[in-house]
């Protein structure tokens, strides 16, 4: 329940993401128009829009997800053309573990009610018993591996 909270909502069995809680609107809207098409122009971008959006606000919005890692840009001329650097598979989960991260920093009994929540969670979902045993194996293969490396 508080990580969905955190999240802004249930996911990903419908309703929010982690994206629409990390991004705003119109980066959104770019991201998923660089996820379609890549190496675009700002104007590129910005036609594609479904919404009018004045051509420096796109640039700037461009810029800010280039320095948040999301978007490479190269030089072409004297015009930037952008593409996505990751999926949004990958940001979601990127975005994810970076929430989960931050949860766990306090370890020891103050994880208990994000794991606890969690065992919820995953339980109330349809099909939630396969799911916990999914989770105990990934658990006991996660363990397995550690004990390896001592």
């Amino acid at each position: 329940m508080f990580i969905r909270k955190l999240l802004g909502g249930v996911w990903p069995g419908g309703g929010k993401d982690p994206l629409q809680t990390a991004f705003g609107v119109l980066e959104r809207e770019v991201l998923a128009i660089l996820w379609a098409e890549s190496n675009l122009a700002v104007r590129d971008v910005q036609a594609r829009l479904r919404r009018e959006a004045a051509y420096t606000t796109v640039m700037t919005t461009l810029d800010r997800l280039f320095k948040k890692g999301v978007l490479s840009r190269v030089q072409s001329g004297r015009a930037f053309v952008y593409s996505a650097t990751v999926t949004r598979e990958q940001l979601q989960a990127s975005i994810a573990s970076s929430v989960l991260t931050g949860l766990l920093q306090g370890r020891g009994e103050a994880t208990m009610p994000l794991f606890s929540n969690l065992v919820d969670t995953v339980g109330a979902q349809d099909g939630g018993a396969d799911l916990l045993k999914d989770l105990e194996a990934m658990v006991r293969e996660k363990r397995r591996r550690l004990e390896k490396k001592m």
